[in-house]
């Protein structure tokens, strides 16, 4: 994708002259790359007389909305200062980066950002596909197990997913409950996977055996991985449904997006040591295209068109929260994204080819409000958290308590899965705003935006009474809907729902409409697997050489059709060990 971001021939005769006596580059159009956030961006600069006067980015593979402002601002405030040394974007920091390195590389006369060797270097017993949390932990442990280990990651980053993440993970009976003076048994966990579920529609083995093997791997990251986890520990119940006793805990004690940094931190060079020892080697931008599969069995992967064979391969790629073919398929008729780009679910497409059964794929949980501005990718949610906001459907109805956790039902029964958010202009506050950033966003101006998409038309709409407003969303219920509702405010009883909170009335106008569809931050299903994480076939027949860790399991058949806090990284964790103690054993190590 070519964006011509910024040309200009001259910013002044002053400011170039000052320029051009402190880097006179040479005339012409130098190519560069960077390294992003999906993959390398490329740029076109053209210096004339010593100067930068265009840059043209040629290529990216950076999530749009996400890294817009980036390519908005960083060309042309590297080419004012006639220098590629200029503040990052807030919000987009890695992507400007990149554009920053993709010049500086083109001026250079470097060209291109340096990459991996791809040659490998050895001769793998486990492949580990994908570098995310699962990945490292299956590597690292796989390699502690004194197996030579192959890691091949798509990005041109470890991480996935837990570079954004929070620090949450959840077990039974580990070291930090106990210094805590929780008492906690892997029985009380399974539980509560039972009584969040409403019983035990899941996968019972791999249940029990993640209650039992959670605690020793949140051990094992702490006294022999090292992970922070806080100089004051963080124990709670969770953020989503509450589990007793407390049994969530932080990497770096943070909850907060950017706490599972502290997983990383201690992985990566634990890995680093062992590709030092040569019992491991780590190739990023560097795609799985396809998994070889001879008897039935997984024996090795693709990388374009190059074979590497290894006795065990570990699928860790994580969901398939960015892949819309997936989540149309299953879960929604429309939806938004805040996953990040990697997450494509190829590691569905490799299971799938090798005949594996899928199972909770219907479950998947979704946050309500986006507005897709900006197509697939969520950049832009309503807020639906303002005292008093109304949600309804395409006819006009509400459908369920707007300030309870039903929003994701509501929208997966919603026609098309749009419901449209309702507030009055008088509910607008500077401290609550219409508009709010989705996960991972840039930050919001709410005013600036709302005068943006008023004037577009498309997704929010203004009147001074609910009935014109009803006209022009086409909502003919729309008024009589109101109107109950205001009763009911005036009642102090939501006759619908029983919402007992933030019952004000939608009485004085104008009001706004919004229409909004949900957006997923991760995906609950996943192929079938048996208790030493290995794949399996609908007949209960197991893919020989095949191992899952990670998101791909899918947290709704470990705990049901609940979202239990700290299940995401207890999945890449616990799941990872006992993948990578399998894999090895498959291996002969």
């Amino acid at each position: 994708m070519k964006r011509l971001v910024a040309l200009f021939l001259c910013v002044s005769m002053v400011f170039g002259l000052t320029a051009y006596a402190a880097a006179p580059y040479a005339d012409g159009v130098h190519v560069g790359q960077g390294t992003g956030m999906g993959g390398m961006v490329t740029v076109s600069v053209t210096v004339e007389n010593g100067n930068i006067t265009g840059i043209v980015v040629d290529k990216h593979a950076e999530t749009p909305g996400l890294s817009d402002p980036a390519f908005d601002q960083i060309p042309a405030a590297i080419i004012k200062a006639n220098s590629p040394e200029v503040d990052v974007v807030a919000g987009a920091t890695i992507t400007s980066k990149a554009i920053k390195e993709a010049v500086a590389n083109a001026l250079s006369g470097t060209g291109e950002a340096a990459s991996e060797d791809i040659e490998i270097a050895l001769e793998p017993d486990v492949i580990v596909v994908g570098a995310g949390l699962a990945g490292l932990v299956s590597a690292v442990k796989a390699a502690e197990l004194g197996a030579n280990v192959l890691i091949l990651e798509q990005n041109v980053r470890v991480g996935g997913s837990a570079l954004f993440a929070g620090g949450s993970i959840s077990g039974a009976g580990f070291k930090i409950q106990s210094e805590m003076g929780v008492e906690d048994t892997p029985e009380q966990f399974y539980a509560d996977f039972v009584r969040l579920s409403g019983g035990e529609d899941f996968n019972t083995e791999i249940a029990r055996i993640h209650t039992e093997r959670s605690g020793p791997a949140i051990d094992w990251l702490q006294d022999e991985v090292g992970v922070d986890f806080g100089d004051e520990y963080r124990l709670d119940t969770g953020s989503y449904y509450p589990m007793y006793p407390d049994r969530v805990t932080y990497a770096l004690a943070m909850s907060p997006a950017g706490g599972a940094q502290g997983f990383l931190q201690a992985l990566t060079p634990r890995l680093d040591s062992y590709i030092a020892e040569g019992k491991a080697q780590l190739m990023l931008n560097t795609e799985v295209t396809d998994v070889i599969i001879e008897d039935g069995d997984i024996v090795g992967v693709m990388i374009g068109d190059k074979a590497v064979y290894a006795p065990s391969t570990i699928i860790a790629t994580g969901g398939y929260g960015y892949s819309e073919e997936w989540l149309l398929e299953y879960n929604f008729d429309q939806v938004t994204s805040a996953n990040p780009p990697t997450a494509t679910g190829s590691g569905y497409n490799f299971a799938r080819k090798a005949g594996a059964v899928f199972d909770k794929m219907q479950f998947c949980y979704a946050y309500p409000g986006s507005i897709p501005v900006t197509g697939f990718q969520a950049t832009v949610t309503a807020n639906t958290r303002i005292p008093g906001v109304v949600l309804v459907d395409q006819n006009g109805n509400r459908t369920y308590d707007e300030t309870s956790s039903g929003a994701s039902d509501a929208y997966k029964a919603a026609e098309n899965n749009v419901l449209y958010v309702l507030v009055a202009e008088n509910m607008i506050t500077e401290q609550t705003p219409l508009f709010r950033p989705a996960v991972g966003a840039p930050a919001i101006d709410s005013p600036a935006k709302l005068k943006e998409l008023l004037d577009e038309g498309k997704y929010v709409f203004k009147a001074d009474t609910i009935e014109e407003l009803a006209q022009k969303i086409g909502t003919a219920g729309l008024p009589e809907t109101i109107a109950q509702y205001n009763l009911d405010c005036a009642a102090g009883t939501d006759s619908l729902f029983g919402r007992t909170a933030n019952l004000n009335p939608l009485e004085e106008g104008p009001f706004y409409a919004v229409y909004t569809i949900p957006y997923v931050l991760m995906t609950s299903g996943g192929p079938r697997i048996n208790g030493q994480a290995q794949l399996v076939r609908e007949d209960s027949s197991v893919v020989g050489g095949a191992y899952l860790a990670g998101e791909i399991i899918g947290s709704a058949n470990v705990g049901g059709n609940t979202t239990i806090g700290g299940i995401g990284h207890g999945l890449c964790v616990t799941w990872g060990i006992i993948a990578a103690e399998n894999a090895v054993a498959n291996a002969g190590k």
